[in-house]
């Protein structure tokens, strides 16, 4: 529980749970914060020896309490999102291809503010190494 000093602001109320088995990894969050509520469901299956890859999952669903209106005029209530990585180790770098996407599209991705850096959907590789 966040409580926020020297505001008017309403409290909001943050709830985590995780569980880990081996490698793979479950989690969900609740969110009840002034004037949204946002839930969320993440799964990191670790590496699948079969496969060769990392695979984690997350989706999320996000409600207003008041409707939102986007540039196109429609009122939006609340809306998902969710992603998909998976990842590889290659020559000492870890290749990552994410596809993330959600229930809004055009217009309607002005009221978006969920956890992906974009609203419709879209893949983006990414490569990272540790230098030390």
């Amino acid at each position: 529980r966040y409580s926020y000093p020297d505001t008017d602001q309403i409290d909001s109320h943050e709830f985590y749970a995780g569980l880990r088995m081996l490698n793979s990894r479950v989690g969900a969050a609740f969110s009840n914060d002034v004037g949204s509520r946002d839930s969320t469901v993440f799964v990191d299956l670790g590496a699948i020896e079969q496969l060769g890859v990392g695979v984690r999952m997350q989706y999320a669903n996000h409600q207003f309490d008041i409707p939102q209106a986007s540039t196109d005029g429609s009122l939006i209530s609340g809306f998902n999102d969710w992603s998909l990585n998976l990842s590889r180790p290659w020559l000492g770098i870890d290749m990552n291809l994410i596809y993330s996407g959600s229930s809004l599209s055009g217009g309607d991705c002005s009221v978006y503010s969920g956890h992906n850096a974009r609203c419709e959907g879209t893949f983006t590789l990414k490569a990272v190494r540790a230098f030390f």
